[in-house]
Formats: structure tokens, C-alpha cells, sequence
């Protein structure tokens, strides 16, 4: 990303390069400089260093901004102060604890009666002027995610290429902790998705997204949530979740990992040496958090909830024994 025009410009292209050069695609981040960029050329035109009254304007909330969001965005500033610091510039970085804690989020379990009620009204989307073809794709995106655990963010940035129909393999490119992975279809969801892939090809034969809007580019996280929310109120009074915490579609991979462990439980197969594997399968770097997906939920196997506050790793050898 370029246009960088504030007297911090070298700064924060500096520290790009340097996130680039470990690795690190940082493309939230860089969002978020670009926006500071902005306002520092703005309200400080050719200034260099990084100073208190700087950072703290950035710090300010945004009208309906959420704290999570606000922490994430503030963090990204934080991080070039630090990088300004460490090559001895002048730059104040911002406090630990502003503006508080990270919220923890207390996902909805689907029930299986819920999730019925979701698909349903999913294969019940029309077209639209506006989302062509957002009948072929909102069915597959949500199943996906569910079926898969994956999170919402895999699934948008799906590229055609990464999903071997034949196979029945998909490749999760730079997944949370920069990270490639390989799941797999289950045969009724990978004969689905090729029925999309023939149907959505008719209409986008030359697209490089396996879920590609109009622009040919990737869905945002804005749309995703738009259609959930849709679903949601189509499906409307199935579907009971507490207003304080109403569903998001990253809760389908809550539902999908609390699911799968119960019915591993129910059939007298082992959660302890499963829960290794499932852990690969979502991209966790551990089992810890894997088993975090638990303590946020209330309806799980009761033998469980002993085993989900303490840590298995070390019976992860063992864990082969139990995949078939």
C-alpha cells in the first residue's frame, strides 16, 4: 500500500518494510497507518516526530466505534512508536491499558434447530439487481464456514485455486498467525460446492476468488455480516440469542468445534487426544485454544468441562491412535 504523505511517511513505510521483510503480510495495520497518515498530514503538516498530542487525537472514539476495534486501531500506532523509539526518534507511545480491556465475546451456540433454521432461510435468498448471484454464493460461504470451522475472514479470501474439488482439499493461505493449512470437504459438502463452482463459473468463468462480488474482488467482512444479519432476521423467531451478545458468523466456528467434541464425547471416542488434531484443523498454534472455545460456551458434554481446565499437550503422541 502507498500514499503515505505525512511528515511520518518514512516512518511508517520504514516500519512496513520491515513487518514485510519477516514475513508478516500486516494488512490490517497498515490500513490503520494509512488512516493516521492522513490525519497527521492534516492536522500536523510536515511534522516528524511522533508527539503525545498526536497520538493521543488518534486515540479518540470513533461515533459507535467498538472498544475492541479502537484497541486494534490504536495498537498499530503503538507498534510505529516503538519502531521510531528503538532507532532513537523522537515519538511518544501510548500507554498500556488506553482506553481499557479487550472484551471478551460470549459467542451463541447454534442448536441444531437454529442452524436448520439458518440454511433454510440462506437456500430461500433471491437474486438482486444490486448482489447478483448472492443466491448461488450466501448458501456455500456460511456452509463452509460452519462445515469447516473456519473463520469468516478464510473463507472471504478463498481463491479459486485453493479449493481442489477433486480432492476435496482446501488450502487456508495466511491464516491467523501467518500460517498455510490443509482441511478437507466431507463428500456431501464437496459434491455442494461443485454443483457452486459449475453453477457461479456460468456467470464468473474467469474469477480468481472462489467467492468473488461483482468487482471480481473479494467480499468485506461488512458484506458477510450484512448477510448473516439478513439470515438472522429471516429466520427470526427460531432463532433466540441474548441482545447483549447476538450471534456473528464467526459463530459458526464456535458451533462447529463445540459440536464436533460433544459428538466425539457422546461416542465414547476420545476428546483429549482429538482435540491435538482439531487444533491443527482450525489453525490454533496450541491446544489451549482450542479448548477456549469451552469455557464460552454453556451447553457442552458435562465430562468435559474437567478436562477443558487442564492442559493435554502431552498427550499428543498418543493422538494418532484415535484419528480414522
Amino acid at each position: 500500500m502507498s500514499g503515505f504523505v505525512s511528515g511520518l511517511a518514512p516512518h511508517i513505510q520504514g516500519l512496513l518494510e520491515l513487518k514485510h521483510a519477516l514475513g508478516l503480510p500486516y494488512k490490517d495495520s497498515e490500513r490503520h497507518l494509512l488512516a493516521f497518515d492522513a490525519m497527521c498530514a492534516q492536522r500536523y503538516p510536515g511534522q516528524s516526530s511522533l508527539s503525545r498530542e498526536m497520538a493521543m487525537e488518534w486515540v479518540v472514539k470513533h461515533p459507535a466505534e467498538h472498544i475492541n476495534g479502537q484497541l486494534t486501531r490504536i495498537a498499530s500506532v503503538r507498534q510505529l512508536a516503538k519502531h521510531m523509539a528503538s532507532l532513537g526518534l523522537e515519538a511518544y507511545v501510548i500507554p498500556p491499558g488506553i482506553p481499557g480491556r479487550r472484551i471478551r465475546y460470549s459467542p451463541h451456540i447454534f442448536s441444531h434447530r437454529e442452524l436448520r433454521a439458518l440454511f433454510d432461510a440462506a437456500d430461500a435468498i433471491k437474486d438482486s439487481r444490486i448482489g447478483r448471484q448472492r443466491h448461488l454464493i450466501i448458501p456455500v460461504m456460511f456452509r463452509t464456514i460452519y462445515c469447516l470451522g473456519l473463520r469468516p475472514g478464510e473463507a472471504r479470501k478463498l481463491r479459486r485455486n485453493d479449493v481442489d474439488l477433486a480432492r476435496g482439499a482446501v488450502l487456508i493461505r495466511e491464516s491467523k498467525g501467518h500460517k498455510d493449512r490443509t482441511v478437507f470437504l466431507s463428500p456431501d459438502l464437496q459434491e455442494y460446492c461443485r454443483q457452486y463452482d459449475a453453477a457461479i463459473s456460468a456467470f464468473r468463468p474467469d474469477r480468481i476468488q472462489f467467492f468473488a462480488n461483482r468487482q471480481a474482488n473479494i467480499y468485506t467482512s461488512r458484506a458477510l455480516d450484512g448477510w448473516f444479519h439478513e439470515l438472522l432476521d429471516a429466520a427470526a423467531p427460531l432463532i433466540v440469542a441474548s441482545p447483549a451478545s447476538p450471534p456473528r458468523p464467526y459463530d459458526l466456528r464456535h458451533t462447529h468445534v463445540v459440536e464436533l467434541i460433544n459428538r466425539w464425547a457422546r461416542a465414547g471416542r476420545s476428546p483429549e487426544a482429538l482435540v491435538a488434531y482439531l487444533s491443527l484443523h482450525l489453525g490454533h498454534s496450541n491446544t489451549e485454544d482450542t479448548w477456549y472455545y469451552f469455557h464460552l460456551a454453556a451447553d457442552f458434554h458435562p465430562e468435559l468441562r474437567g478436562i477443558a481446565n487442564t492442559s493435554i499437550e502431552s498427550i499428543f503422541p498418543e493422538a494418532h491412535h484415535e484419528i480414522r
